[in-house]
């Protein structure tokens, strides 16, 4: 673990090379939202930047692939054209890694009273934000050293002659991105045709059909369009179909009082990219108030983030074209699905119907003037940090400062690397795959997997809330728990993709449309098991309910995470805990209603479901007693993942035990083991965050603030207060009649 530094200390990282890290999407976010349908808002910081995660989940996820290839094992990657040209890192340009030591302990606070404040609390008061960042701790540093890692590999793409197709996606959109004079030049210029498009909208047929060619474009601002495994079949792809459209994090922040000056900002801010887009600023002014209009009355047709986010049903409407048709008179969806490149499906998704009810509406009853107006605003703000410093630092204001507290641009690499990771990050992937997994951290993983898989194997058998039939369900669905470990067994194609060194916005637009091309392509046939959500060098994990399979990507088995010359209790209380985290959400109260097959089953006997509704109301009742800025945390959106999280550290504190057992206990830095794993859990909480940033991540994450989940797991563990020998009453010796039992 590194040294806490004051803030003047780390400014430093924002001379070359910086590690300062933007992404429309969070890794976190993105992972839950991959994991389940209804999760998808977590990946959003607006509910317009929605079409960027779909764009990008298209990239990352249910694309065409090359044909089969070895599946991955101990070894060597297997042979693609995309890492033929054997990239090298210059460890010069990296930032060391965080590993734990004990003299930064802070010995003032007893774990008895605060496990995160004895772990972070001297690393937090001495630690500030720099200004382009919202948030950082543990995985941050991570996801910094996969970015620094990440930009290597693309100036080496960019520099080659003759590179095959990953590698000449990725070498265009970086050379474009990086050539800062270039664009400053080309001003509006390469968004000039999509507002010239916009602009020869005449009537509703052209406005719909805008609409139509958007969605194939992978950029459409009002609905989202994607293709995923269908929950009754989860063998096939189906379409889904879901609200999208709007400039807040959360519909209900509209009509919220004290969402008052967010929402004038927010006004302010659509004025502002209007007249940047070319509207005289009288027009723009007008405008933005429609705008907003328009928007506040999708709200109101809009699912709340928080009723989406525990609803696995909310995304699954499953309805024939003509059904559709019935309920959005103004859109024919037989050439919707044309306009995609595929024949009409018999059946598809149409998810939140209340919001395609509101929305097919106001198509109609909307002058078309505000239709346009709105669609040029989200044109130009999808676009701006592709375009010049001018867009840059509007987009910035708003999305980074308003809603995120950032107080100065992200540096142009990171901002980049960001965008490439976003539309184009498995183009990345073998390379990275290359570089950051060697066989000794394959190895690690897959030891730490094996012992993990027997802990889960043995806790489910004494789990108390299950009954025999429900327990016998549950170990077979442990049994056929597939997890994948660094990267896929097979690459996605990146042919034809029509990048160049010309315009870096031109790249991205051609990139989205790509990879929606490739998602379409899916529809109606058998799902690809072997393919990922998340890019190997992607900070995050994920568990799909669909699949009945975790995946692990290869930037989260790094140190402090996974460190293969590290003692086990240190592995065991971080990847280990992750890995015990997806286990976790099999069996929590979405994972519970889909079988080993993947197929949408609730399997729990109405006893066990009994038992679990009861456990999963008190693990409610414990984190609404957690108060953040006078208000007490939202329980029931967190529910899912404060069970996975206390059945991962379970399962950690399981394997590690059984994994170490017969040898005597090392006593290193006077600590016992289980003392280490648990002091390395509270490391991997290590956050610190914009009050901005909290409170939109209030609303729109389904996980835990990192200071709560630093404790509130381990205070529930039968053991806690025997190993850090805490007395009666202490804050986290919860008595055994209070303590949630999960797995």
């Amino acid at each position: 673990m590194a040294a806490p530094v004051p803030a003047a200390a780390q400014a430093p990282l924002l001379a070359p090379p910086p590690s300062a890290i933007v992404n429309a999407v969070s890794d976190a976010a993105l992972a839950g939202c991959l994991r389940s349908p209804r999760h998808c808002g977590t990946a959003l910081w607006t509910a317009a930047g929605v079409t960027a995660f779909w764009a990008g989940a298209a990239a990352a996820g249910y694309l065409l692939h090359r044909p089969a290839v070895p599946a991955a094992g101990p070894g060597p990657l297997p042979t693609d054209p995309a890492v033929t040209a054997h990239y090298t890192l210059d460890p010069d340009r990296l930032l060391p890694p965080i590993r734990f030591k004990a003299s930064e302990l802070d010995r003032a606070v007893s774990p008895c009273d605060s496990l995160g404040a004895h772990v972070n609390g001297r690393w937090e008061a001495s630690s500030s934000l720099q200004p382009s960042r919202t948030q950082f701790g543990t995985l941050d540093h991570l996801r910094s050293i996969a970015l620094l890692q990440c930009q290597q590999l693309a100036e080496q793409m960019a520099a080659q002659a003759d590179p095959v197709a990953p590698a000449k996606v990725i070498g265009d959109l970086w050379a474009t991105g990086m050539d800062e004079a270039g664009i400053e030049v080309a001003g509006r210029g390469p968004l000039q045709p999509l507002l010239d498009e916009i602009d020869a909208i005449d009537d509703l047929q052209g406005l719909v059909a805008h609409l139509f060619h958007s969605s194939a474009r992978g950029s459409n601002p009002l609905f989202e369009f994607s293709v995923l495994p269908d929950q009754l079949d989860p063998s096939m792809n189906t379409a889904y179909l879901a609200q999208s459209g709007l400039g807040l994090p959360d519909s209900t922040w509209y009509g919220n009082p004290d969402k008052h000056e967010v929402l004038e900002a927010y006004r302010a801010h659509v004025s502002a990219t209007l007249v940047l887009s070319g509207m005289p600023p009288d027009a723009a002014a007008r405008s933005s108030h429609d705008i907003v209009s328009l928007e506040r009355a999708l709200a109101a047709a809009s699912l709340p983030f928080a009723a989406y986010a525990t609803d696995p049903g909310a995304y699954h409407n499953p309805v024939s074209p003509a059904e559709a048709h019935t309920q959005t008179p103004t859109i024919d969806w037989q050439q919707f699905f044309r306009a995609q490149g595929v024949e009409p499906p018999a059946t598809f998704s149409l998810g939140m119907p209340g919001f395609f009810r509101g929305m097919d509406a106001l198509l109609g009853g909307v002058p078309l003037d505000t239709w346009k107006a709105y669609l040029r605003f989200h044109a130009t703000d999808n676009a701006a940090p592709c375009l010049a410093s001018a867009f840059v630092d509007q987009h910035d204001a708003y999305h980074g400062g308003v809603l995120k507290g950032r107080r100065s641009r992200v540096p142009r690499f990171a901002r980049v690397m960001g965008i490439i990771q976003q539309h184009a990050g498995d183009a990345l992937g073998p390379a990275y795959a290359e570089v950051a997994f060697p066989a000794s951290t394959r190895r690690a993983a897959e030891d730490i997997t094996a012992q993990m898989t027997a802990a889960l194997r043995r806790r489910l058998q004494q789990c108390e809330w299950m009954d025999d039939s429900s327990r016998a369900r549950a170990l077979g669905k442990a049994a056929t728990l597939q997890i994948d470990l660094g990267h896929p067994r097979k690459w996605p194609i990146w042919d034809h993709v029509g990048t160049s060194r010309s315009s870096f916005l031109a790249n991205v637009q051609a990139v989205r449309a790509h990879a929606q091309r490739r998602n379409v392509a899916q529809l109606g046939k058998p799902v690809d098991a072997t393919h990922w959500k998340l890019t190997p060098q992607t900070v995050d994990a994920y568990q799909d309910v669909s699949l009945n399979r975790i995946v692990i990507p290869a930037a989260l088995l790094q140190p402090p995470l996974l460190d293969p010359a590290a003692d086990a209790p240190l592995n065991y209380g971080a990847i280990g805990a992750i890995i015990g985290h997806e286990m976790g959400h099999a069996f929590d109260s979405v994972g519970t209603h889909f079988d080993a097959e993947g197929q949408e089953n609730d399997w729990l006997s109405p006893q066990s479901r009994q038992q679990l509704g009861a456990l999963a109301a008190r693990m409610k009742a414990q984190y609404a007693a957690y108060v953040r800025d006078g208000r007490a945390l939202d329980g029931e959106l967190t529910l899912d993942e404060n069970l996975a999280d206390l059945g991962g550290l379970s399962l950690a504190m399981d394997a590690m035990l059984h994994a170490t057992a017969g040898s005597p206990d090392p006593m290193i830095d006077g600590l016992t083991r289980q003392q280490r794993l648990l002091v390395s859990y509270a490391l991997m909480c290590r956050t610190i965050t914009t009050k901005e940033r909290a409170e939109a991540q209030r609303a729109t994450d389904s996980h835990a603030p990192g200071q709560v989940r630093a404790d509130m797991a381990p205070s529930n563990l039968r053991d806690f207060a025997r190993v850090f020998n805490c007395t009666e009453g202490a804050p986290m010796a919860r008595p055994a009649s209070e303590q949630v039992r999960f797995l």
